[in-house]
C-alpha cells in the first residue's frame, strides 16, 4: 500500500515549486498551451505512431523472408529464384513508402516546436537546432527514434535485398561453373572409355604398331584441342575465387576435380603415346636385326680360308672389319633391349594410375618377350660365331707375326751370322798371337751382337711352349665335357684353331733346332779360337823363357870368384835345373796338344 502526502498550496506559492515556463497562463506560468492544438498533435502523434509501427512490421517479415536460404542446386532453379528475388524487390519491397510517415514525423516535431508549417522545410535543413519544450522533449525522442527504425528498417531490407541479389548471382555464377565443369569431366570420362579397351593393343608387327600410333595421335590431337576449354574454365573458377565468392571452397573443389580428370587423361595419353612409340622402335631394330641375322651369320662365319692371307696388314684389316661388325649388333641389340625393356616399364601396374579400367598388359608383354627371346638365341650364336671367327683372325694374326719375327731371326742367321762364320773360316785361326787375339776379339764382339737374337728367339720358343701346354689342357678338358661320338661345329672350329696353335709350335722348334745348329757352329768355332790364342801364348811364353833360361846359364862359370860362388851353390842351381826342366817339358805337352788340336782341325 502506497502512502501519500498532499498539501495545499495557494497559486502563488507554485511559483516557488515549478518554473514558471512550466505553467500555462492561467496558472501565472508562461509555458504557451493550446488544448485544440495538443488534440490535434495527440491525433497525429496516434496515426504516425501506428502507421509507423505497420511499415516496420511489414519490413520485419520482408526482412525475415529474405533472410530465408533460396540457394538452388542448379542452373534453371538458380535462374528462377534471381527473377523470384527481382519480384520480391519489384512488388514488395519498392511499395514500401516511408517518406510520407518521414514527412508526418517531422511535422510533429515541428507542432512540438510550437512553429507553423512554414518553418517545417528550415527545420528539416538544421536538426542539430532542435530545441523542444521540456515536457514533451520525451515526445520528441520517441518520434526521431520512430523515424530513425524506418530509415533503419528500409536500408536494413535494401541492404540484405542486394546482398541477397549478389549471393544468388553469385550461386547462379557457381552452378553455371559446376555445369561447364560436369560437362567437361563427362567428355573426359568418355574418352577414357573410347581410348580405354584398345589401351592394351601394343603391334604385333612393325606395320601394325605404325597404324596404331597414327591412329592414336590423331585421336590425342583431338583430346588435346579442347585443351583451351579446360583452361579458360579454370581461368573462370580463378577469376570467381579472386572476386570473393562465397562457395570458394566448392570452387577449389570443382577445379581440382577437373584438373585430376584432365591430367589423368593426359597421362594416359602421353603413356599410351610413349608405348606405341617404344613399341614401333622396338619392332623396327628387331625387324632390322632380324633381316640382317642370315648375313652376319655369313660375315661371322669360319668357311673363308685364311691361311692363304700372308699380310699382317690385310689380317689387322679383317680384324677391324671384324671389331665394327660386333659394334653394329651389340649397338642394335642394346637398342632392342632398351626399347623392350621400356615396354616392359610402361606397361607395369605401378605406371598405371586410373581406377576406370583395369589394364591388362599381359599379351603385349608376353609377345614382346618372345621376340626378345628370339633375338637373344640369335645374339648367343651370333656371339659365339663372331668370337670364333676372332679366335681365328687373332691367331692367324698371331701365326703371321710370329712366322715374320722367326723369318726375321732366320735371315739374320743367314746373312749376318753364318756370313760372319763363313767368312772368319775362310780367314782361317790366325798365323800369330797378334793374329789370334784379333780374330778372338772379333768372335766375342759378334757373340756380343747375337745375344739379343738368341734372347727373342728363346721367347718365341717359350711362348710357342706355352701356346701348346695350353692346348693339351684344352683338348683334356673337351674329353672330359664331351661324349666320344659328340662332334659339334664348337669342336671343329677348336680343331682349326688347334691346328694354327701347331703351326705355331712346329715353327718354333724349326728355329730351335736351327738356332741349336747355329749355336754349335759359334761354340765350335770359339773353342777353336780359344786354342789357337792360348797355343800361340804358350809357344810365346815358352820362347821368352827359354831365352831368359838360357841367358841366365850362359852367364854363369866366367870368373874364379863366380866359380867359388857356383861351386858353393850347386845343390841350389841343380834343384831350380830340374824344376825348370821339369816346367819346361810340362809347357811343351801342352804345346804339343794344343797343336795336335789346330792339326786335327786344319787337316
Amino acid at each position: 500500500m502506497f502512502c501519500f502526502q498532499h498539501s495545499v498550496e495557494s497559486l502563488e506559492s507554485l511559483t516557488y515549486a515549478i518554473d514558471r515556463n512550466q505553467l500555462t497562463p492561467d496558472l501565472n506560468g508562461t509555458f504557451p498551451y493550446n488544448h485544440i492544438r495538443w488534440l490535434d498533435f495527440r491525433l497525429n502523434l496516434e496515426s504516425f505512431v501506428y502507421n509507423s509501427k505497420e511499415t516496420l512490421h511489414a519490413y520485419e517479415l520482408l526482412y525475415n523472408e529474405l533472410q530465408q536460404a533460396d540457394c538452388s542446386n542448379n542452373v534453371i532453379r538458380a535462374q528462377d529464384a534471381i527473377e523470384t528475388h527481382m519480384t520480391v524487390f519489384k512488388d514488395q519491397l519498392s511499395r514500401v513508402n516511408i517518406e510520407p510517415l518521414i514527412n508526418d514525423g517531422q511535422h510533429l516535431l515541428n507542432m512540438l516546436r510550437g512553429n507553423n508549417v512554414e518553418n517545417e522545410n528550415s527545420m528539416l535543413k538544421s536538426h542539430q537546432q532542435r530545441t523542444y519544450p521540456f515536457d514533451y522533449f520525451d515526445e520528441a525522442r520517441k518520434i526521431s527514434l520512430v523515424m530513425d527504425n524506418l530509415r533503419s528498417a528500409k536500408e536494413r531490407c535494401f541492404q540484405l535485398w542486394h546482398q541477397k541479389k549478389n549471393r544468388l548471382e553469385q550461386n547462379l555464377q557457381l552452378r553455371l561453373f559446376e555445369q561447364d565443369c560436369d560437362r567437361l569431366c563427362a567428355w573426359i570420362g568418355n574418352s577414357r572409355s573410347i581410348l580405354g579397351p584398345k589401351y592394351t593393343d601394343i603391334g604385333s608387327s612393325c606395320s601394325q604398331a605404325m597404324q596404331l600410333l597414327a591412329e592414336h595421335e590423331q585421336f590425342a590431337k583431338v583430346c588435346l584441342n579442347n585443351e583451351t576449354v579446360i583452361r579458360r574454365t579454370q581461368n573462370v573458377g580463378d577469376r570467381l575465387i579472386s572476386s570473393g565468392h562465397y562457395a570458394t571452397n566448392a570452387i577449389k573443389n570443382q577445379m581440382n576435380r577437373l584438373n585430376d580428370e584432365w591430367q589423368s587423361l593426359t597421362r594416359l595419353l602421353d603413356n599410351r603415346t610413349n608405348i606405341l612409340t617404344a613399341s614401333l622402335q622396338f619392332h623396327q631394330k628387331a625387324d632390322e636385326y632380324l633381316v640382317q641375322v642370315p648375313t652376319w651369320k655369313h660375315l661371322c662365319s669360319l668357311t673363308d680360308d685364311l691361311t692363304t692371307i700372308e699380310s699382317m696388314e690385310h689380317l689387322e684389316r679383317l680384324l677391324q672389319q671384324h671389331f665394327n661388325l660386333s659394334e653394329n649388333i651389340s649397338r642394335i641389340y642394346a637398342q632392342i633391349c632398351n626399347d623392350g625393356k621400356a615396354i616392359i616399364d610402361s606397361v607395369a601396374p605401378s605406371q598405371q594410375t586410373t581406377t576406370d579400367y583395369q589394364f591388362d598388359f599381359r599379351a603385349g608383354a608376353k609377345h614382346i618377350l618372345e621376340i626378345v627371346q628370339e633375338i637373344l638365341v640369335n645374339h648367343r650364336y651370333l656371339d659365339a660365331k663372331w668370337n670364333q671367327r676372332k679366335a681365328y683372325l687373332q691367331q692367324r694374326l698371331s701365326f703371321v707375326a710370329f712366322a715374320n719375327d722367326v723369318q726375321q731371326i732366320l735371315d739374320w742367321i743367314e746373312k749376318h751370322g753364318d756370313a760372319f762364320l763363313q767368312k772368319n773360316l775362310a780367314v782361317g785361326i790366325g798365323k800369330s798371337l797378334r793374329q789370334a787375339k784379333k780374330l778372338d776379339k772379333m768372335h766375342t764382339d759378334f757373340e756380343m751382337a747375337i745375344k739379343n737374337t738368341k734372347t727373342n728367339a728363346e721367347n718365341l720358343i717359350a711362348a710357342a711352349d706355352n701356346m701348346y701346354n695350353e692346348q693339351l689342357q684344352q683338348q683334356k678338358q673337351s674329353q672330359t665335357n664331351n661324349n666320344n661320338n659328340q662332334k659339334t661345329e664348337e669342336d671343329n672350329a677348336d680343331k682349326q684353331l688347334n691346328q694354327g696353335r701347331t703351326k705355331i709350335y712346329q715353327l718354333a722348334h724349326d728355329l730351335e733346332r736351327r738356332m741349336r745348329e747355329f749355336d754349335e757352329r759359334v761354340a765350335r768355332r770359339r773353342y777353336i779360337l780359344d786354342v789357337n790364342l792360348n797355343f800361340h801364348t804358350h809357344c810365346e811364353e815358352y820362347s821368352d823363357w827359354l831365352a831368359q833360361v838360357e841367358l841366365v846359364w850362359s852367364t854363369t862359370g866366367g870368373d874364379d870368384d863366380d866359380n867359388e860362388i857356383i861351386a858353393s851353390n850347386c845343390e841350389d842351381m841343380l834343384e831350380a835345373l830340374i824344376e825348370q826342366h821339369e816346367g819346361a817339358m810340362e809347357a811343351c805337352v801342352t804345346i804339343e796338344q794344343e797343336g795336335q788340336i789346330l792339326l786335327d782341325y786344319l787337316t
